[in-house]
C-alpha cells in the first residue's frame, strides 16, 4: 500500500549549510531539526533525505567521505531518539571536475530520480508526500513528481503556492498538524486531488496516472466477474443489452454499444443485441420535453425492455435522478442491472444487482476508469470465445 512520506534536504535544512559540507568537523546540527525528525517517526511517517552532494564531482571530497558525514548524523540522530528511513545523495555535476562524476544526472535535484526512488523503496504516494528544503532545487523536486513542496529559512520562497516555515521544526510541526498519513485523513486527500496548482503537465500527468491507478484497483474483482457473467449470459441467450448515462457518461454507455456490438463479433461470429438509451436525440428530446428529464431512460424501457434483458447504467454519482429511475424499473421487472459508479456510489450503487465502483472523487478518473471497464468487459467477452491462436494472432 502507497503511504505518505517526507523528503528532507540534508544541508540548509537538518544540519548548517556552510558551503560543500564533506567533512564530519563540519557537522552542525540546526536547532530543533532532529526533534522534528523524532516527531515524524512516532507518527510512523517514513523520512528520506535527498540531497545533492556536487562537492564529490567538484574533487571537494569523495564518496567515502559523504558516506561518513552519514554515518555520524546517524549515529547523533540515534543518540536522541531519530532515525531516517533512506540516505539518498546525488554525487554528479555537469560541470564537475572529476571525470566519473562530471555529467547530468536524473537524480540531481530538481529532477525527480532520488524521489522516485525513495517512493519505490519508502512504498511512498509521492501525491501525497511532502518535499522539504531551502532551496529552488527542493521546490522543484516537489513540482516535478507532485509532491508538496514546504521550504525553510530566514527568507520566504517567492512562489505563492510554497508555504515557508523559519525552520525544519516548523515545517513538520505543520505537516503532522495535517495529519498526513492517518486512516481517517485518506479519503479527504482523495477527494482533493488536484488539491493545488501543478506548474508543469508532466508532474500532472505522473499524479494523474497514479490516481488513475489507485481508482482501477479499488474496483472489486467479484464486480466485475459478476457483471462479465451477467453480459455473458445475456449474449448467449439473445437478451437484450440496455446501456445508459449523462454527460461524459452518456458517451460512455454510446461507446459501448459500439465495442460490445461490432467489437465482440471480431472473430467470434457473436451477434450481441445492445442498444444505448442516450443515442436517440429525437426520443430522448422528446422525453424529456413533455415528460421530464428524469424519465427519459425509464420511458424507453417500459417500451422496449423484456424480463431477463439487462440494464447498464454509468454514473460516476450515482444520484442522477433518470439512471436511479431506471435502475428502480428494471428492477422491478426482471432485468438484472449493473452499475458502472464513482464518488460515494449514491443510490445507483445501492440498487443495482451488481456494483462496479470506482473509488475516486475526480470526474475525469472516474470517467476513464469507466471506459476502462467497458473496454476490458467487452475484451474478455470476445476473448472467452476465441481460441489460444486466434487470440495470440488477434488484434484487441
Amino acid at each position: 500500500m502507497s503511504r505518505s512520506g517526507v523528503l528532507l534536504d540534508r544541508d540548509g535544512t537538518i544540519i548548517v549549510d556552510t558551503g560543500y559540507v564533506g567533512s564530519v568537523e563540519r557537522i552542525q546540527f540546526i536547532d530543533g531539526a532532529i526533534d522534528a525528525i523524532a516527531a515524524l517517526n512516532r507518527a510512523k511517517i517514513p523520512v528520506a533525505v535527498v540531497t545533492n552532494q556536487a562537492g564529490v564531482a567538484r574533487g571537494l571530497y569523495d564518496i567515502e567521505d559523504v558516506q561518513q558525514v552519514h554515518k555520524v548524523m546517524i549515529a547523533e540522530m540515534a543518540r536522541q531518539g531519530a532515525h531516517v528511513d533512506l540516505w539518498l545523495f546525488c554525487p554528479y555535476h555537469p560541470d564537475g571536475a572529476v571525470e566519473a562524476y562530471a555529467r547530468s544526472s536524473l537524480d540531481r535535484k530538481p529532477n525527480p530520480g532520488m524521489a522516485l526512488s525513495a517512493a519505490d523503496a519508502l512504498h511512498l504516494d509521492l501525491d501525497a508526500s511532502w518535499v522539504v528544503g531551502d532551496s529552488d532545487a527542493d521546490v522543484g523536486l516537489a513540482r516535478a513528481v507532485g509532491a508538496r513542496a514546504l521550504h525553510v529559512g530566514p527568507q520566504e520562497h517567492p512562489d505563492p503556492d510554497v508555504t515557508s516555515f523559519a525552520d525544519l521544526a516548523a515545517a513538520v510541526e505543520f505537516i503532522l498538524g495535517r495529519s498526513i498519513d492517518r486512516p481517517e485523513e485518506t479519503a479527504a486527500q482523495h477527494v482533493s486531488f488536484p488539491a493545488r496548482r501543478y506548474h508543469r503537465a508532466g508532474s500532472f500527468l505522473d499524479a494523474y496516472g497514479r490516481q488513475l491507478s489507485q481508482a482501477m484497483s479499488s474496483i472489486d474483482l467479484a464486480g466485475i466477474a459478476a457483471a462479465a457473467e451477467i453480459l455473458d449470459d445475456a449474449y448467449a441467450n439473445d437478451r437484450v443489452v440496455y446501456v445508459c448515462g449523462n454527460g461524459g457518461s452518456a458517451s460512455i454507455a454510446n461507446h459501448l454499444q459500439c465495442d460490445h456490438v461490432k467489437g465482440v463479433r471480431a472473430g467470434t461470429g457473436l451477434k450481441t443485441r445492445v442498444f444505448s438509451l442516450s443515442t436517440n436525440m429525437e426520443l430522448f428530446s422528446a422525453i424529456a420535453n413533455d415528460n421530464g428529464y428524469e424519465h427519459v431512460f425509464e420511458f424507453q424501457l417500459q417500451s422496449m425492455a423484456r424480463p431477463g434483458d439487462v440494464l447498464l447504467v454509468v454514473s460516476s454519482s450515482g444520484r442522477s435522478p433518470n439512471v436511479v429511475r431506471a435502475l428502480e424499473w428494471g428492477n422491478e421487472h426482471g432485468m438484472p442491472t449493473i452499475a458502472l459508479t464513482g464518488f460515494s456510489g449514491g443510490a445507483a450503487r445501492e440498487l443495482a444487482s451488481v456494483s462496479v465502483h470506482v473509488d475516486s472523487s475526480n470526474y475525469g478518473i472516474v470517467e476513464d476508469s469507466h471506459q476502462a471497464c467497458m473496454h476490458l468487459l467487452a475484451q474478455f467477452t470476445r476473448q472467452s470465445r476465441m481460441s489460444d491462436d486466434a487470440i495470440a494472432t488477434g488484434i484487441f
